[in-house]
């Protein structure tokens, strides 16, 4: 799996109803940095927050992680030091992938498929896009910890 291009399925978690996925075809031996930016693309968000990915198993349970920067705290893997061939191998393989720690935007990627490479295609390639992407700065935050406290509806306190 040298230099396979492999189809992943990025699924975002939004509070609609109707399901807001896009299949990008990316090469094996691509960085995680490299899916990370195509999928900033794919969703229309800007690059300014951090984000991790993190192996997954067929419960979505959190795995080992892999960072955009090193934050320190033991050993981690950076997404540009990985490439996907090092963890990506077969089809039905999940990964999460969490975008703006305030936000937590969460990411359900599947690896759709993975095939031999035939052209010289630049990658990576928004291949199927279904539903709008959603409003990057519309979600509120995450209550971490229970430090930041949202009242429902100001008016009413």
């Amino acid at each position: 799996m040298n230099n396979d291009i492999i189809r992943i399925r990025a699924l975002v978690d939004t509070p609609e109803e109707e399901d807001v996925f896009r299949d990008i075809e990316i090469y094996s031996n691509q960085t995680f940095l490299e899916l990370h930016s195509a999928i900033q693309e794919a969703f229309n968000f800007d690059q300014s927050q951090l984000a991790s990915f993190h192996l997954s198993d067929n419960d979505w349970e959190r795995g080992e992680e892999i960072t955009l920067i090193d934050m320190g705290g033991g050993e981690k893997q950076l997404m540009e030091d990985t490439a996907l061939s090092d963890h990506i191998r077969s089809k039905n393989q999940k990964l999460l992938y969490i975008f703006d720690f305030m936000l937590m935007w969460t990411f359900f990627i599947e690896v759709v498929a993975i095939y031999p490479r035939k052209t010289d295609r630049v990658l990576p390639e928004i291949v199927l896009s279904v539903g709008d992407h959603p409003d990057q700065y519309a979600k509120k935050p995450e209550n971490l910890f229970g430090a930041m406290q949202y009242p429902e509806d100001p008016e009413t306190e």
